[in-house]
C-alpha cells in the first residue's frame, strides 16, 4: 500500500544530509527526478546495493505482470531496525501466502468501509474545531493529520498522536536508516523509543480487543459505523481465518500510517495548490455547489462522481507529489525480461512512482500544476500516472483514500475560504521534508468563513 521500506535506499543520503547539515534541499523532486538521467531504465548503487529503477510505462507493464506470481518477493530486511520494530510484518511487507491472506480481508473491508458518512460526520467536528482558528495561519498538515483519525475533539493534540510523531521521529532518523542495528543499543533515546512503541501497541490492542468483543458479541460495529477493524474481524470469522492480535497489530499500525501521513499529505497538496491558485479554488467551489447546493453537507457517493473537476484537482496532486514515491523493491530470484533488458538474478528491481508520475515523456510540462490535463481527454499511457502502482499489488486502501479527499476537499469548499500567508516559505514552491513519508515544511494556510 504505502511502499515505506524502499525509502531507506531512495532517500537516505538526503536525509543523512539534512540531519548533519541542518538544511532542508531546495528541490528534493529535482534531485529525484535528475537522478534517472532521462533514461527508461537504469542502474543505481547506494551502500553497496544494485538496483535497477524502471521509468517507462511499457517496462512497468512487464515487471508488473511478474508479480502476479508472487516472483520476484519484496525485499527483506535482515536487521529489525526501528522501521521494522514499528511496522512489524504487515501487508506493506509481507509475500506469499500471508500477503494473500491478509489482501483477501483487507480488499472487501475497505470497501464495506467505504462511505461518505463517516468522513462527513468527522468535516463537522473540523468546522467546529476551525471556529477558533479563522483568520490566522495554522499548520494544515497537522490538522489534516487529525481530521483523518477523527481525533478533534480537543484544541490539545491528544497524547497518543504524540507518542505516535516521537515514534515515526526515531523510525525516519537518517541514522537509523542507514544504520537500523543503533536501535539494539542501550541508550537513553532507544529506552524511550521502545517505551514509546509499548505504548502505541497498548493503544492499538485495546482499540483491537474492543472491536473484537463487539463483533464476537454481535453488537454491531462502532455503534454501528462500519468501520475497518470491524469489517475485517467480520470477514475473518466469516471466511475462517485465523486473525491473531500480532497479526491485526501489525496491519493496523499500517493502516495507521496511511490514514494519519499519506492521504494527509495528499490533502495538503490540493489545499496548497488551491491557496496558491485562486481561480482553480472559485472553479472547484463552484463545481461542488451546482452539485451540494450553498449549504455544507455530506456528499453521498454519487454526488462524488459528478465532481469532475475535484477528481482532476486530487489526481494532479498526487501526480506531482504521489506520498509514496516509490514500489516496494524486488529482489529477483532468477533472470527477468523487461522490454528488451534481461536482468540479472539478485539485482534489486523497483520503480519510481514520483518519476514516472512527472515524466516529460508521458506529461507537458510536468512540473506545472494542471488539472485540466485529466479532463481534456487527451490519452495517456495508463501507468504513467501510478501513484497506488497498480495491478494485483496496487494500493488497498486506493478507493477508500480518493472517497475521503473528494469529502473532505468538497465539504472545505462549501464552509471556507483560503489563502497562504504572505510570508509562507511555500509562497513559490511547495518544500518537503527529505524523508520517505513525504511531508510538507511549515505549511501554513489561512481560513476564512465563505460568505455565502
Amino acid at each position: 500500500m504505502f511502499a515505506l521500506i524502499t525509502f531507506i535506499i531512495i532517500f537516505a543520503t538526503l536525509a543523512y544530509y539534512t540531519h548533519v547539515r541542518n538544511k532542508i534541499p531546495k528541490g528534493l523532486e529535482d534531485t529525484i527526478a535528475k537522478s534517472s538521467k532521462g533514461y527508461d531504465i537504469y542502474l543505481s548503487n547506494i551502500f553497496g546495493r544494485t538496483s535497477v529503477n524502471i521509468n517507462n510505462p511499457l517496462y512497468l507493464k512487464d515487471f508488473l505482470i511478474k508479480l502476479e506470481d508472487d516472483d520476484p518477493p519484496k525485499l527483506k530486511l535482515n536487521f529489525r531496525g526501528a522501521l521494522i520494530e514499528f511496522f512489524g510484518d504487515g501487508l506493506i511487507f509481507a509475500n506469499g501466502d500471508k500477503w494473500r491472506t491478509f489482501r483477501r480481508l483487507a480488499s472487501p473491508a475497505f470497501n464495506n468501509a467505504l462511505s461518505p458518512d463517516i468522513v462527513g460526520e468527522t468535516m463537522f467536528e473540523l468546522f467546529n474545531f476551525m471556529q477558533h482558528n479563522l483568520s490566522r495561519p495554522i499548520d494544515i498538515f497537522e490538522i489534516m493529520q487529525r481530521t483523518t483519525i477523527e481525533c478533534l475533539n480537543s484544541a490539545e493534540t491528544p497524547h497518543i498522536i504524540n507518542v505516535y510523531k516521537y515514534i515515526i521521529s526515531i523510525v525516519e532518523s537518517s541514522y537509523q536508516m542507514i544504520f537500523p542495528w543503533l536501535i539494539k543499543l542501550p541508550t537513553a533515546q532507544n529506552r524511550k523509543f521502545y517505551k514509546a512503541n509499548k505504548e502505541f501497541n497498548g493503544f492499538i490492542s485495546d482499540v483491537i480487543k474492543a472491536r473484537r468483543d463487539e463483533v464476537e458479541n454481535q453488537k454491531g460495529s462502532n455503534n454501528g459505523r462500519i468501520d475497518l477493524l470491524s469489517s475485517m474481524l467480520e470477514l475473518s470469522n466469516q471466511k475462517g481465518i485465523n486473525t491473531d492480535s500480532k497479526q491485526l497489530r501489525d496491519e493496523m499500525v499500517g493502516f495507521f500510517v496511511a490514514g494519519h501521513d499519506t492521504t494527509t499529505m495528499a490533502l495538503s497538496s490540493s489545499l496548497y495548490f488551491l491557496a496558491k491558485y485562486p481561480e482553480m479554488q472559485e472553479r472547484a467551489r463552484g463545481e461542488v455547489i451546482s452539485v451540494l447546493g450553498n449549504e455544507p453537507i455530506i456528499p453521498t457517493t454519487e454526488q462524488l462522481k459528478e465532481m469532475k473537476y475535484i477528481n482532476a484537482v486530487i489526481k494532479e496532486s498526487l501526480r506531482i507529489y504521489p506520498p509514496a514515491a516509490v514500489i516496494v523493491p524486488r529482489k529477483l530470484t532468477k533472470p527477468m525480461k523487461i522490454g528488451p533488458y534481461i536482468l540479472p538474478a539478485n539485482v534489486l528491481c523497483t520503480m519510481s512512482i514520483w518519476q514516472m508520475n512527472n515524466n516529460p515523456k508521458y506529461w507537458e510540462n510536468p512540473e506545472q500544476y494542471n488539472p485540466e490535463r485529466f479532463l481534456n481527454n487527451k490519452k495517456v499511457h495508463p501507468l504513467s500516472w501510478v501513484p497506488f502502482s497498480s495491478g494485483v499489488r496496487n494500493c488497498v486502501g486506493q478507493n477508500f483514500t480518493l472517497m475521503e479527499q473528494r469529502v473532505i476537499l468538497s465539504m472545505l469548499l462549501l464552509k471556507y475560504k483560503w489563502t497562504l500567508p504572505e510570508n509562507s516559505i511555500n509562497k513559490d514552491k511547495l518544500l518537503l521534508e527529505p524523508q520517505y513519508l513525504l511531508r510538507p515544511v511549515d505549511l501554513k494556510l489561512v481560513f476564512t468563513e465563505r460568505n455565502t
